[in-house]
């Protein structure tokens, strides 16, 4: 079930609507497991995910110089941040975007053959009312390090950190906190896909492929009762 947290921003994520890309398998799995996928940030393709910057270690310590303290307290802190933090939250992402986003089709749904998810904050938290699993929600802060404007706060604060590099995906992470002593790589949270999912877009091209008649059957047979939309962009890169 859903639980706010303080250190954990929705603005993005109330004002927009959201979106999640995928290929059809993914969909197709989605669809008859009623279960979305959360993913250890350690098996993103960023390499800084839930990691603190180094940068942010060398303020540290050039702050604590000028207040007077000359102790190893930030040598400390990245060791225990990397070792017990970094890899201590599973996480589903979606985007806050008013439109489509042709960056968006073009990395996560492939072949032709993507599914577009769109929804809206109230229905995400909503969907996950029959998840014995605790679910936070909030939009990732971007920082650039230029402008030291890295966010820390308690762990979560961690989780929700991206470098400024990947500003475009506005994204909208939720989480799952792992306890220290558990170390898995992914899980399946249950879902109500009849309340998450408001509009279903297929990729550009999908209907010469025969990807409608096909969404449309698994929406009845599994009794749901999504909008089908055709992707409006018109771009044979995708």
């Amino acid at each position: 079930m859903y639980q706010e947290h303080d250190d954990l921003s929705l603005e993005r994520a109330a004002t927009y609507p959201l979106w999640r890309y995928m290929d059809l398998w993914k969909f197709l799995k989605l669809i008859n497991r009623s279960k979305l996928f959360f993913s250890n940030l350690e098996k993103f393709g960023d390499q800084n995910e839930g990691k603190v910057p180094k940068q942010f270690y060398k303020w540290m310590v050039e702050q604590d110089k000028l207040n007077g303290r000359n102790d190893d307290f930030p040598k400390y802190y990245k060791e225990y941040m990397d070792k017990h933090t970094s890899n201590k939250a599973l996480a589903n992402s979606w985007s806050a975007i008013e439109i489509e986003s042709f960056a968006l089709w073009k990395m996560y749904a492939k072949d032709k053959l993507g599914i577009a998810i769109k929804t809206d904050i109230y229905r995400l938290i909503n969907s996950f009312k029959r998840s014995t699993e605790t679910i936070f929600i909030g939009d990732v802060n971007y920082f650039d390090l230029r402008k030291r404007n890295y966010k820390l706060g308690s762990q979560i604060s961690n989780f929700v950190n991206k470098n400024k590099f990947y500003e475009f995906e506005k994204e909208v992470r939720c989480l799952i906190l792992l306890d220290n002593d558990e170390n898995v790589s992914s899980k399946s949270v249950e879902v109500d896909l009849n309340v998450l999912i408001k509009e279903v877009y297929l990729s550009p091209f999908a209907v010469e492929t025969g990807l409608l008649e096909v969404i449309e059957f698994l929406r009845d047979k599994h009794n749901l009762n999504f909008t089908i939309n055709k992707s409006n962009i018109n771009d044979t890169w995708l």
